[in-house]
């Protein structure tokens, strides 16, 4: 979870369910160090059996995986945060989403 970031990323591949290549809106981003990371995918990774998360970019020599807390918010859900664990739900029913 990353509270700064502005869209979903990962640098592995094997985790997306489906992933264009197709990123001509997408050359490099700009990591919070100010290094620059190449997008190489965009695309959807499940998440659980019933949820899934779209628009995650495929970035090169990225080593983990960031969840952007705006873009889940934008999607309506809320993430709360607590001293060892975040807590994703639906705004709407409160149903836990993922931890």
């Amino acid at each position: 979870m990353d509270s700064g970031c502005t869209q979903h990323m990962t640098g592995d591949s094997r985790m997306f369910t489906s992933l264009s290549e197709n990123v001509e809106d997408y050359d490099k981003i700009t990591f919070g160090d100010n290094s620059k990371g190449k997008v190489e995918g965009l695309g959807k990774i499940e998440i659980s059996s019933e949820y899934s998360i779209s628009n995650v970019l495929l970035v090169d020599s990225l080593n983990f995986n960031l969840l952007s807390v705006g873009q889940l918010c934008d999607l309506g859900f809320q993430c709360l945060f607590k001293p060892n664990e975040v807590i994703v739900s639906k705004i709407n029913g409160g149903e836990e989403v993922f931890k």
